[in-house]
């Protein structure tokens, strides 16, 4: 484990980076007109505190300098108007020496060879001298030799997508020389990867946004999704979450699935992106892809470049190419990181303490004392069930009875005052979380097969004791080329295998709130102390060793020892490609994908653990034990096996160098099958794989309604047979298969690098519609335009601008439910009397059932200016969908209350800008270098049409509205707190007229036209700001995101009632809830306890208050990232390509617009409901290439 701490680190870091040497190279930006040059270097001594040393009679004759440098370093200014005078110089520490310039020209040849800042040779590389018509270029290993003379012979190294570099000779200059060369991807240049086909971008009409393997290390993130965070204007998390878990009002996402591309476009569908990897659609999650195996991510926006994959695209595409070997040796590429979160702290939560408990527990007892009604009901409870009440209420009112004498009382308030079962808890169950990620990848380019090997394993301890999250990824691609290079084949496997192990919990004991935080897990000498936990251990029936009864004690130490999830999952993806050059301009190419994945998960409860203590003399009636002595092993398997085949004929040709024509058209077959089985063991001994649930009567431990433990516990609803989870019964299947297939054409022309067209139509049928055959296919096309302005001769003296251009694309898209059907369906079962098999209904026929589209208009903008130091795009979009599935009311006398129909729409329009701004450009390593990225999105959703309607005002709280986003929060009009002639508090709520009700919202007073709309759970403005520093190999840089124009729901604890006439015993309670105790204005807070329980008609419904919706807008500083890239002199001594080391630190700050200051990511937007907070965390991270 890493000792070092950040104090050492920086300084090691330091003494590296000064042994590794170099001093900043400065940058000037001045202006002279007819200038002497005399005067010329006096002004650069000014400013740049360089000594000129010269004799002055030297500068005798030399021409005036008119001349503009714009951050420009002094050599290069000295280069300019020192040379064009005939006088050459030196520079010596502080000093710049002149001296006339030797007159004699010298010849000599050059060699060496050329490098990227990766120290990879670069081959292909134009190597000219300047002024002149000698060039070569650079061989396979960037090897050059070059013959050169004159006085001052300077040599130009060019090539696509890297800065120009030249080289000043001398006759001193030695031979080989290294020269690196720093990347300068232009925009047009980059190659936009679709899946279907490789377009540049100059020449596509698409909306695209690129993201390289360089953007993805600038950073460490534990998952894919938060990575992409800040990088892809348009791209958002529900609810502007970044997190990898997002809620929402109609469910919990993860992954990709929390994701969406420019807004909303469905009711019921899926809306997150299409994961495509190496040209083809993946069934797993987008986080089975190996991040450091990550060439390029490619994200396709509008339907110019989506609508390829026509009924899955109309949510976006995510396209991933993985990397490949680069270079004829073995290169080999190692990375560390390691990862460390702070302690998990619930100071957010707002919970109350042993002390505040206590008290708001003698507030709610002396009301209680004082209230005929109420005390009667409480002492029947103490009278006949005392050990159901909590250990405090037990203790009032032994003390109210005469049972116990007050001092007696007092001292026991005053133990429990001192206790903290939260921490206890915490301090057993809870610790650090660490993330340790391990990644090596040998890659190697031989003359006919290129090889990839890459091993990955990441460990997590999930911050809990005794469990773990971890994964082992290994893959191999291999491309071997046949058949003269005509014949290129390509096979790959990928196998993940993740395991986890999770704490298992049947009753809920294990739970930090499970016990009342003034009660401890030990006793006054330290050992461990018998808890009460289901049953009083004072139950008479414990006692009666004729019912042999287990014992009931409870106490976490040792059950965080027992009772555990084990679950794994085996991700096997494996690809074969072909292409097979018939002609210079015509390509045949197949794919075939499969996909095998399998998850398996083992709840094993342990014989001695409380749950099967507790469930074994739960289950124990009339002396006969239902359920066998023994373990119990719950296990849950799924198996899915994916078929993806595709078949494509491209062709591309130029004709007298105008005219470019690419097309491409094929076929894919597409099948998923997935099988799912959930088993029960009783009586299971893990040691001996044994199990005696052949001898258990399946069907009376289901029906058992008595227990031997008393009249005060039943085993309904406890069966292991009927599980905890509402999965129905314990022993069930099942199988759900689906196919796909699809015919499709897309293509492009371009004109003279200036003008270009492109079109691509599509027409996918599957199994799920088709019984009217007029659906069985919906064809999905796009078209687009785009115009290089910067290529018309027009632009040219516009030397400031390297790219214009324009675009503009419409098309259709679809997208698809998996979960419907045209057709009549049923589950089949058996019925659990009868042993029959029987039915069940599930969805209505509807023959008219079809794809769900989207209608997308989208013009944009690529720019870059002043030498690529100012790029970017811009984007309007408009997506209209239509043909949604949605709900519609059918006449109950058809048997079926309502229907899925395709008859909502909804409508997204925005704004996406990207910015790259390049401030001060690095010339080399030890030049400072100052660049930034900023990303801005603005999306507005609307519901258009929606046929289903909610009678009443609490179901229309919960539905979709026309005009409206989709996912919005509505509310009922808080009117404030008031009493009753009772003396009970009520709620008030205001009608549409303005007239205040107390009624319940869920009655039929409260009705749609009282509903209010509160706002947008989804952002409408999300924006990113990223700066990057860079001198000397030390890199320093941040990233901060921005969400805006949304709401949520928050502390809706403070209107929320809990407790009742018996306290507040199984309640978790938060301290606001003494306000209202101690506040001499009943009227201004939420009655509680008894109060809050007794003759209040709208005491429920507090998610839907309209008070407790604030501003969800926030900015997040995300991280902080210091790397150092070591120098290649000294990762040259220790055998090493390149070496870099980075520290991280994550969740930085946080700033939120809201009156309580609450960060939006620790509650659930819709509910209100408090969430644990994200721990700071800090990351040490290494590479090394050799």
């Amino acid at each position: 484990m890493l000792k070092m701490n950040i104090r050492q680190l920086l300084g090691v870091v330091a003494f590296l980076t000064f042994f590794s040497g170099g001093a900043m190279t400065q940058n000037l930006s001045v202006s002279y007109k007819n200038k002497p040059l005399e005067e010329v270097l006096a002004d650069l001594k000014q400013k740049t505190n360089y000594n000129f040393v010269y004799q002055k009679q030297i500068l005798a004759g030399t021409r005036s300098v008119t001349a503009n440098f714009n951050d420009m370093p002094l050599t290069y200014i000295l280069d300019r108007v020192l040379y064009n005078n005939g006088l050459d110089y030196e520079i010596v520490k502080e000093n710049v020496i002149i001296r006339p310039a030797d007159k004699e020209n010298f010849k000599k040849v050059v060699s060496g060879r050329v490098v990227d800042i990766q120290n990879i040779p670069m081959p292909g590389v134009n190597v000219r001298v300047k002024d002149t018509g000698t060039g070569v270029a650079t061989g396979i290993n960037g090897e050059f030799s070059i013959p050169v003379e004159g006085s001052h012979p300077v040599l130009v190294f060019s090539f696509i997508g890297m800065h120009d570099k030249e080289l000043r000779i001398t006759r001193e200059t030695q031979n080989p020389v290294v020269v690196e060369m720093l990347e300068n991807a232009t925009m047009m240049e980059e190659v936009i990867v679709t899946g279907y086909q490789n377009l540049k971008r100059e020449s596509a009409t698409g909306a695209y946004q690129l993201i390289t393997a360089k953007e993805m290390d600038n950073r460490y993130t534990t998952d894919i999704v938060s990575s992409l965070e800040g990088k892809i204007p348009g791209l958002v998390s529900s609810g502007g979450v970044c997190k990898p878990v997002a809620y929402y009002n109609n469910g919990l996402k993860s992954g990709e699935d929390a994701l969406t591309i420019r807004g909303v476009g469905s009711f019921q569908a899926k809306t997150s992106p299409l994961i495509v990897v190496d040209g083809l659609p993946i069934e797993g999650s987008l986080e089975t892809v190996n991040r450091y195996d990550i060439e390029s991510i490619t994200v396709l926006k509008d339907a110019s470049a989506a609508s390829i994959y026509g009924a899955r695209a109309s949510n976006g595409v995510i396209v991933i190419t993985t990397k490949r070997a680069r270079q004829e040796k073995l290169s080999i590429d190692v990375s560390a990181d390691l990862t460390v979160s702070e302690k998990q702290c619930y100071g957010n939560h707002e919970w109350a303490n042993a002390s505040e408990l206590l008290e708001l527990e003698r507030y709610n007892f002396d009301y209680v004392v004082g209230n005929e009604d109420a005390y009667q009901t409480l002492y029947g409870q103490y009278s006949s069930q005392r050990e159901k009440l909590s250990p405090i209420m037990q203790l009032m009112m032994d003390r109210h009875t005469g049972r116990i004498s007050t001092d007696a009382y007092n001292a026991q308030i005053a133990e429990w005052k001192q206790n903290d079962y939260r921490k206890e808890w915490q301090d057993v169950m809870q610790r650090k979380q660490i993330v340790h990620q391990y990644n090596v990848a040998m890659r190697s380019m031989g003359k006919y097969l290129n090889s990839s090997i890459v091993i990955n394993y990441k460990g997590d301890n999930t911050g809990m004791t005794r469990q773990h999250d971890n994964a082992l990824n290994m893959s191999y691609k291999g491309d071997v080329e046949l058949v003269d290079d005509l014949l290129t084949l390509s096979v790959g496997l990928n196998l993940i295998r993740e395991n986890s192990k999770t704490h298992a919990d049947y009753f809920g004991f294990k739970g930090m709130h499970a016990f009342a935080p003034y009660l401890s897990m030990y006793n006054a000498d330290g050992t461990p102390a018998a808890m009460k936990a289901e049953v009083d251990l004072n139950e008479p029936a414990l006692k009666n060793p004729a019912l042999g009864l287990k014992s009931e004690e409870y106490n976490l130490l040792d059950e965080a020892r027992r009772n555990f999830t084990k679950a794994n999952r085996t991700n096997l993806r494996s690809f074969v490609h072909a292409s097979l050059d018939i002609l210079p301009v015509l390509n045949l190419n197949a794919r075939f994908q499969y996909e095998d994945i399998t998850y398996k998960s083992e709840r094993y409860l342990e014989k001695e653990s409380y749950d099967m203590r507790h469930l074994y003399n739960l289950f124990t009636s009339g002396g006969v034990h239902y359920i066998p002595d023994g373990g119990m092993l719950n296990i849950d398997t799924e198996n899915g096996a994916y078929y993806t085949f595709r078949t494509q004929a491209n062709y591309g040709q130029e004709f007298n160098e105008k005219h470019a024509v690419e097309a491409a058209a094929g076929f894919e077959y597409r099948e998923t099958k997935t099988r799912s089985t959930h088993t029960l063991l009783l009586g299971y001994d893990d040691q001996t794989q044994s199990n005696l649930t052949n001898m258990v009567n399946l069907k009376d431990l289901r029906d058992l309604q008595d227990s031997d433990l008393g009249v005060n516990y039943s085993p309904v609803g406890s069966s292991p047979v009927d599980d905890l989870s509402g999965n129905g019964a314990g022993f069930r299947t099942s199988e759900v298969l689906h196919r796909f297939y699809s015919l499709y054409f897309t293509g492009g022309y371009t004109y003279g690098r200036r003008y270009s067209a492109s079109f691509s139509w599509r027409v996918d049928k599957t199994d799920l519609f088709g019984a009217d055959p007029e659906f069985r296919g919906r064809p999905l096309w796009s078209a687009g335009l785009s115009w290089n302005l910067n290529n018309e001769a027009f632009m040219k003296p516009c030397t400031w601008l390297d790219v214009l251009k324009l675009r503009v694309s419409y098309g259709l898209t679809g997208n698809i439910d998996s979960s419907v059907s045209s057709f009549l369906t049923a589950s089949l079962g058996v019925n659990g009397i009868t042993g029959n098999k029987q039915g069940t209904l599930n969805t209505p026929p509807n023959d008219q059932l079809r794809w769900e589209k989207t209608a997308s208009w989208n013009t944009g903008m690529d720019f870059s200016f002043f030498s690529n130091r100012l790029s970017g795009s811009l984007d309007w979009y408009r997506k209209y969908s239509s043909d949604l599935l949605t709900v519609t009311d059918l006449d109950p006398t058809t048997g079926w209350s309502s229907l899925t129909i395709n008859n909502g729409e909804a409508l997204n329009t925005g704004i996406e800008l990207a910015l790259n701004g390049e401030i001060l450009q690095a010339e080399d390593r030890r030049s400072l270098g100052i660049s930034a990225s900023l990303n801005f999105a603005y999306n507005k959703n609307e519901v258009k049409a929606i046929e289903h309607e909610e009678p009443d005002g609490f179901g229309s709280m919960r539905a979709l509205h026309e005009g409206r986003p989709v996912n919005s929060l509505y509310s009922w009009r808080f009117a404030g707190y008031m009493t009753d002639a009772l003396g009970y508090q009520q709620r008030g709520w205001y009608k549409a007229d303005g007239s205040v009700c107390t009624s319940d919202v869920g009655g039929p007073e409260f009705t749609p036209d009282d509903v209010v709309f509160s706002g947008s759970l989804d952002p409408k403005y999300v924006g990113s700001f990223t700066p990057h520093i860079t001198w000397n190999g030390f890199s320093l840089s941040a990233m901060c995101s921005f969400y805006g124009g949304h709401k949520m729901r928050a502390r809706t604890s403070d209107y929320e009632t809990v407790g009742s006439a018996m306290g507040y015993a199984g309640d978790v309670v938060v301290r606001g809830l003494l306000n209202y105790w101690k506040s001499e204005n009943k009227d201004a807070w939420r009655a509680n306890g008894y109060l809050g329980m007794t003759g209040v008609e709208n005491q429920y419904s507090t998610e839907y208050m309209d008070c407790t919706v604030v501003p969800a807008d926030y900015l997040k500083v995300r991280n902080i990232v210091l790397a150092y890239d070591f120098s290649r002199t000294l990762c040259r001594r220790l055998g090493m390509s390149a070496m870099r080391l980075r520290f991280q630190m994550n969740n930085v700050a946080t700033w939120a617009r809201n009156k309580w200051n609450i960060d939006p990511e620790t509650v659930d937007p819709f509910s209100g409901a408090t969430l644990d907070k994200t721990p700071r965390s800090y990351t040490v991270s290494l590479n090394i290439n050799f």
